[in-house]
């Protein structure tokens, strides 16, 4: 009677696999039962989609500060699109510098460019424009 080998030139068997996939899958777990979010979609940076998200609360990930998305316009008086827009966050407490800001929303995170666009700090603009060379 042959036997094959359960363990490769690495020194890995079937069982540790098996065991790192278990620990792997517990750790999930125990993390989504104890309510820590493991995997945070992204929003699309997307005006169009934005746009009916105005008026509701996002989370600067960074500082913990809450913005509220206060507008999303398009440029020149046009409506906003999904590749040309401005949205303008309005911050709760104190003044936000310019940064790259992760903004946590219940329906994903959204990764964007923030300045401040009023003299105490608490407005912020991003401008987005993705529609290619002038015309």
């Amino acid at each position: 009677m042959t036997t094959t080998p359960t363990t490769t030139a690495t020194g890995v068997t079937r069982r540790t696999v098996l065991a790192a996939g278990a620990g792997v899958a517990g750790a999930v777990t125990l993390g989504a039962a104890a309510g820590v979010q493991v995997l945070f979609p992204d929003l699309p940076l997307d005006g169009e989609v934005l746009s009916r998200m105005v008026g509701q609360t996002f989370v600067d990930t960074q500082t913990g500060a809450r913005l509220v998305l206060a507008t999303v316009d398009g440029f020149a008086g046009a409506a906003a699109t999904a590749e040309q827009f401005a949205l303008v966050l309005v911050a709760d407490g104190e003044p936000l510098p310019a940064a790259t800001r992760t903004l946590r929303h219940p329906d994903g995170d959204l990764r964007v460019y923030l300045g401040p666009v009023s003299p105490d700090g608490l407005t912020l603009e991003a401008v987005v424009n993705r529609a290619g060379g002038a015309r």
